[in-house]
């Protein structure tokens, strides 16, 4: 049978929704049409698209794969709707945590020259570090590299310096820089998130840190820095944070050395819309201010 835009675009819904009934609604189609286009997609491949869980439904490691290439023909589909209709392109563009402020709004700018489009900005915790891009919910993202997503392409648009955050009254916290080496034997608040190689650059031991007491796991920028604020551990984040995040009882103390991280703006390698294309080349050649 023919694989329709239709099975597609519910493939899509379900992927991002995490649930056939929220898929539906979104669609505003009855829920039956939705798991029938999902039967009908999953017969045409001979194996699950997705894993049926108590918390809900989940992409196999063979609809991961297809989903970029059913996201690229619906947002293809999609922008020749909007072009026929003479409408605004829209795009959505998430981005997480100290990637925020400044650069969100230089990026902003950069799409709204370049295409004109109605912008919806959507945030994402450490759950997701692509930012929407693996699920489709975003079109562009402000991401952390690196990301361990290979139907993700990136652009790094700026770098920063890495930097440890400590409670006010630890004592390395009036420092101009802190070694690496003066953190051993530390609890460390660290990212819970399933995207390894995301995670492990933002453990202690990315920057040479071996000598642990503890690892405790938070699943933001906003809990990482509560936890550090009551004593629980010590975080590594990046310099910025204090512009965007700053807490009362936290210091932001720069880590000594040539030891950086960096942002970037990041698309779906399938995603061949002539719009992320321009935006993609603009930052290319674009310089933050």
């Amino acid at each position: 049978m023919p694989t329709t835009l239709a099975m597609l675009r519910a493939f899509a819904a379900v992927a991002r929704t995490g649930s056939f009934q929220r898929a539906a609604d979104s669609l505003k189609v009855r829920q039956p049409a939705v798991s029938d286009a999902i039967r009908r997609l999953e017969s045409e491949a001979g194996r699950p698209l997705f894993s049926r869980t108590r918390d809900g439904v989940h992409l196999t490691d063979f609809g991961r794969q297809l989903l970029a290439d059913a996201l690229a023909a619906v947002d293809a589909a999609d922008q020749v709707d909007a072009l026929l209709a003479d409408r605004r392109p829209s795009l959505t563009i998430g981005f997480m945590g100290e990637a925020a402020g400044r650069r969100t709004s230089w990026l902003m700018k950069l799409v709204r020259d370049e295409t004109n489009a109605d912008i919806t900005l959507r945030r994402y915790d450490y759950a997701d570090p692509s930012c929407g891009l693996t699920s489709g919910q975003s079109d562009l993202a402000i991401v952390w590299p690196p990301l361990d997503d290979p139907t993700i392409r990136s652009l790094t648009v700026a770098s920063d310096r890495r930097a440890v955050a400590l409670p006010l009254d630890d004592p390395l916290a009036g420092r101009d820089r802190v070694e690496p080496s003066e953190l051993a034997g530390r609890t460390w608040v660290v990212p819970l998130s399933e995207d390894r190689a995301w995670a492990e650059f933002r453990t202690p031991q990315a920057v040479g840190i071996t000598d642990l007491r503890d690892m405790v796991m938070s699943g933001s920028i906003e809990e990482t820095l509560e936890l550090v604020s009551v004593g629980r551990g010590v975080a590594l984040v990046s310099e910025s944070t204090d512009e965007h995040y700053a807490r009362a009882n936290v210091v932001i103390v720069p880590l000594s050395g040539n030891i950086h991280c960096s942002t970037a703006l990041a698309w779906r390698s399938a995603d061949r819309r002539a719009v992320v294309r321009r935006v993609a080349e603009a930052a290319l050649d674009a310089t933050e201010p």
